[in-house]
Protein backbone atom coordinates (compact mmCIF):
# COMPACT_ATOMS: atom_id res chain seq x y z
CA UNK A 1 0.00 0.00 0.00
CA UNK A 2 2.95 2.19 0.63
CA UNK A 3 4.07 1.62 -2.66
CA UNK A 4 1.06 2.57 -4.40
CA UNK A 5 0.21 5.76 -2.04
CA UNK A 6 3.37 7.25 -2.13
CA UNK A 7 5.66 5.60 -4.87
CA UNK A 8 8.91 3.67 -4.77
CA UNK A 9 10.90 6.72 -3.16
CA UNK A 10 8.16 7.87 -0.69
CA UNK A 11 7.63 4.46 0.42
CA UNK A 12 11.22 3.51 0.90
CA UNK A 13 11.81 6.94 3.16
CA UNK A 14 8.97 6.09 5.40
CA UNK A 15 10.52 2.44 5.31
CA UNK A 16 13.89 3.29 6.33
CA UNK A 17 12.40 6.43 8.87
CA UNK A 18 9.73 3.87 10.58
CA UNK A 19 11.60 3.14 14.31
CA UNK A 20 10.88 -0.94 16.05
CA UNK A 21 8.57 0.99 17.94
CA UNK A 22 6.70 2.23 14.71
CA UNK A 23 7.57 5.81 15.48
CA UNK A 24 8.63 8.03 12.84
CA UNK A 25 12.05 9.43 12.64
CA UNK A 26 12.86 12.34 11.09
CA UNK A 27 16.72 12.77 11.66
CA UNK A 28 17.42 9.73 9.55
CA UNK A 29 19.99 10.82 7.32
CA UNK A 30 18.65 10.70 3.27
CA UNK A 31 19.75 9.18 -0.28
CA UNK A 32 20.75 11.05 -2.68
CA UNK A 33 19.72 9.79 -6.37
CA UNK A 34 20.53 10.57 -9.45
CA UNK A 35 17.66 11.25 -12.18
CA UNK A 36 17.22 13.38 -14.91
CA UNK A 37 13.08 14.38 -15.38
CA UNK A 38 11.46 15.61 -18.64
CA UNK A 39 7.91 16.56 -19.50
CA UNK A 40 5.74 16.18 -22.12
CA UNK A 41 1.96 17.48 -23.20
CA UNK A 42 0.27 16.82 -26.06
CA UNK A 43 -0.10 20.56 -27.95
CA UNK A 44 -3.82 21.55 -29.00
CA UNK A 45 -5.41 19.59 -26.04
CA UNK A 46 -8.65 20.96 -25.52
CA UNK A 47 -8.90 21.85 -29.35
CA UNK A 48 -8.42 17.90 -29.83
CA UNK A 49 -10.91 17.24 -27.02
CA UNK A 50 -13.47 19.80 -28.73
CA UNK A 51 -12.59 17.70 -32.48
CA UNK A 52 -12.61 14.24 -31.00
CA UNK A 53 -15.27 14.26 -27.95
CA UNK A 54 -15.87 10.80 -26.97
CA UNK A 55 -12.88 9.46 -28.85
CA UNK A 56 -10.45 11.68 -27.04
CA UNK A 57 -9.84 9.24 -24.72
CA UNK A 58 -8.80 6.56 -27.23
CA UNK A 59 -6.25 9.22 -28.70
CA UNK A 60 -5.10 9.95 -25.20
CA UNK A 61 -4.38 6.01 -24.34
CA UNK A 62 -2.51 5.80 -28.16
CA UNK A 63 -0.24 8.73 -27.34
CA UNK A 64 0.24 7.05 -23.70
CA UNK A 65 1.29 3.30 -25.27
CA UNK A 66 3.96 5.32 -27.29
CA UNK A 67 5.47 7.35 -24.69
CA UNK A 68 5.37 3.93 -22.56
CA UNK A 69 7.25 1.67 -24.63
CA UNK A 70 9.77 4.73 -26.48
CA UNK A 71 10.22 5.84 -22.17
CA UNK A 72 11.15 1.79 -21.27
CA UNK A 73 12.69 0.96 -24.32
CA UNK A 74 15.52 3.39 -23.12
CA UNK A 75 15.57 2.46 -19.72
CA UNK A 76 12.98 5.27 -18.10
CA UNK A 77 9.88 4.85 -16.54
CA UNK A 78 6.31 7.02 -16.90
CA UNK A 79 5.95 8.74 -13.24
CA UNK A 80 2.85 10.10 -13.93
CA UNK A 81 0.20 10.82 -16.98
CA UNK A 82 -1.35 14.27 -16.01
CA UNK A 83 -4.51 13.86 -18.71
CA UNK A 84 -2.57 15.37 -21.56
CA UNK A 85 1.15 15.33 -19.88
CA UNK A 86 3.36 12.55 -18.94
CA UNK A 87 6.23 12.98 -16.81
CA UNK A 88 9.06 10.65 -17.17
CA UNK A 89 12.15 9.63 -15.55
CA UNK A 90 15.67 7.85 -15.71
CA UNK A 91 16.86 6.92 -12.65
CA UNK A 92 20.87 6.23 -12.25
CA UNK A 93 23.07 5.12 -9.15
CA UNK A 94 25.73 7.78 -9.60
CA UNK A 95 27.07 10.71 -11.63
CA UNK A 96 29.28 8.35 -13.57
CA UNK A 97 26.50 5.97 -14.46
CA UNK A 98 24.64 9.09 -15.59
CA UNK A 99 27.47 10.29 -17.38
CA UNK A 100 28.57 6.79 -19.25
CA UNK A 101 24.60 6.50 -20.60
CA UNK A 102 24.86 9.87 -22.01
CA UNK A 103 25.10 9.89 -26.08
CA UNK A 104 28.34 11.15 -27.20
Amino acid sequence: MLALGFGEAGSAIIAANMTGEGELDPMIEGKRTYAVFGFTDIRHFAENTEVLQTKIMTFVNQIAEIAHSQVDKYGGSVNKNLGEAFLVVWKFKTPEEFKSRMPV
